[in-house]
């Protein structure tokens, strides 16, 4: 069942007093691992979270500027803290920049490999963190238009997914043929309309200028969706077979080499006997 609220940790914030050991943490990942139930966690949540673990460890819980602020987001035992909380935590929202960074921080002491894809100066400091850091273009307009775009070709798409339907309970006759051939090709004309709209939206996105996020992150991408991570995973893991077999082959051929050599040198064959001198 999903949860409105960051029950993880309020509970935690709420029993400040006590070791983390007592908070009920093995009953919250016995849940998120069975899938009974989604946490989130914003970041006002994370905030009391590492000033109470800083506090247990400087025997002081005061916090009073945002110096402070960000010092408890850093100390050794905050990030202790929320390494344990962060792999059990679906959704993080309403977070600032530290808090971003602090959460990417967070799976990195948990032995995670992070990406974080943002497309503003606020998600600097969690592209930095991160293992992979991929920033992408943020164009409101474009957005609202590809949106729109993609919303036509799937409601065109749902249309003829049912027309099919109808059509196969149906006698044909030919006022019905030529009342599904106008349908046809209305939905044509809406479909390319679409496509057209989709095609000057990319189109457009090559001359918008790159933000802050692209100076930090070494992955940038010219799109407003976050479609470019998978790309990056699928890209990543090819090179990686690739690189695998390339260097299997290389291991074969040394091998084979040598087998030769030796079965050469066994037989009394030296490398250049039969050669002759230029």
């Amino acid at each position: 069942r999903p949860l409105d609220r960051s029950v993880v940790g309020d509970r935690i914030a709420a029993e400040g007093e006590e070791e983390l050991s007592h908070v009920p943490l093995s009953k919250v990942e016995a849940m998120a691992r069975d899938g009974g139930a989604d946490f989130c966690m914003t970041g006002d949540t994370v905030t009391k979270l590492a000033i109470q673990a800083a506090g247990r460890a400087t025997n002081s819980a005061t916090v009073t500027t945002a110096a402070d602020d960000r010092a408890a987001l850093n100390h050794p035992a905050a990030r202790a803290a929320l390494s344990k909380i962060a792999p059990l935590i679906s959704v993080f929202a309403r977070h600032a920049p530290r808090h971003k960074e602090a959460v990417v921080a967070a799976f990195n002491s948990a032995g995670r490999r992070t990406l974080m894809c943002g497309d503003g100066t606020n998600d600097v400091g969690a592209l930095k963190a991160a293992h992979v850091g991929v920033s992408i273009v943020s164009v409101p307009g474009l957005e609202a238009k590809q949106r729109s775009a993609d919303d036509a070709i799937s409601a065109v798409k749902a249309e003829e997914k049912r027309e099919r339907k109808k059509a196969g309970k149906k006698k044909k006759d030919s006022k019905g043929a030529d009342a599904m051939k106008a349908k046809r090709n209305a939905r044509a004309e809406r479909i390319e309309r679409s496509l057209r709209a989709l095609r000057e939206a990319e189109d457009e996105l090559d001359f918008v200028g790159l933000g802050n996020a692209s100076v930090a992150s070494p992955f940038t991408s010219r799109k407003t969706s976050v479609r470019c991570c998978k790309d990056i995973l699928l890209t990543g893991r090819c090179t990686l077979v690739t690189m695998i077999q390339i260097y299997k082959i290389l291991g074969v051929q040394c091998l084979v080499n040598a087998l030769v050599l030796t079965t050469l040198h066994r037989k009394g064959v030296k490398q250049g006997d039969r050669q002759v001198p230029a």
